[in-house]
């Protein structure tokens, strides 16, 4: 198992990042990106070689991409332009994906973006995910679907678009909050999983909200994932306690 973090949980400049997770006892960081005209280094030449020294000298490894801006360019959009552009913007985030050994791109469906009930089989849903995912096969990366969908839900898109390169990016607190039996759902969703974010509810430290975290430790060791849990956990005044405090109870609970 290797435990990360997103970014901007760390609370200092983007140039600090690298360093500050290696400080705090994480092995990644999940690059956190806003829209396809967003000026995130890792969109251009000379940030992606500015990523890749922070990460060779920190010794800190890139986990993963999270375009949250997606949700603009959202499957669903009945203009044709700018859900290509969204298209054509997870293809770029597959192909750089590689230089950095990343294997996960979390593709967000929250605020406007939201995929709604009984629109989960959608067939625009369903052919933008096959088309990017095609793409995504071709380097080795996996589309992790985050939203606001049940357990059964995502893995009926997952089956639907039938590719491997499409799977869930599970979240937890999210899935608490929504009222969704969390160990319950990541034991189906065995094979499945992609990546985990690992979220209490109601803005609280790992363990302190209501998320069963004994029951969802326990289901993850279930389903034999082994791969990268990433911390999306809120901090409160001091950021270095409140990341340091999440990734022990982490570290312990897969332990």
């Amino acid at each position: 198992m290797q435990y990360g973090i997103r970014d901007g949980m760390l609370r200092v400049p983007f140039e600090e990042r690298f360093n500050k997770a290696k400080a705090l006892g994480f092995d990644g960081l999940e690059l956190c990106l806003g829209g396809a005209e967003d000026d995130h280094p890792l969109l251009n030449e000379a940030g992606i070689e500015q990523i890749q020294q922070l990460s060779d000298e920190s010794g800190v490894a890139v986990s993963s991409f999270s375009p949250g801006g997606f949700t603009s360019y959202t499957f669903f959009l009945e203009d044709d332009e700018k859900r290509q552009l969204g298209i054509r913007y997870l293809n770029r985030l597959s192909r750089v994906a590689p230089q950095f050994g990343v294997g996960v791109i979390l593709v967000p469906f929250f605020g406007n973006g939201m995929i709604q009930p009984g629109e989960h089989l959608n067939k625009r849903l369903v052919d933008g995910f096959k088309e990017s995912g095609e793409v995504a096969a071709k380097y080795g990366v996996s589309l992790a679907i985050e939203s606001t969908l049940s357990g059964d839900e995502h893995a009926a898109l997952v089956d639907a678009v039938g590719l491997d390169s499409v799977g869930v990016y599970y979240d937890m607190g999210n899935a608490t909050s929504k009222g969704y039996d969390s160990p319950t759902e990541i034991r189906a969703l065995k094979g499945k999983l992609a990546q985990i974010h690992m979220k209490d509810t109601g803005g609280n430290h790992l363990g302190e909200g209501e998320v069963d975290f004994s029951a969802v430790g326990a289901a993850i060791k279930a389903t034999g994932y082994d791969g990268w849990l990433v911390l999306e956990t809120p901090v409160k005044e001091d950021a270095d306690a409140s990341n340091k405090q999440n990734l022990k109870f982490t570290r312990k609970l897969l332990s």
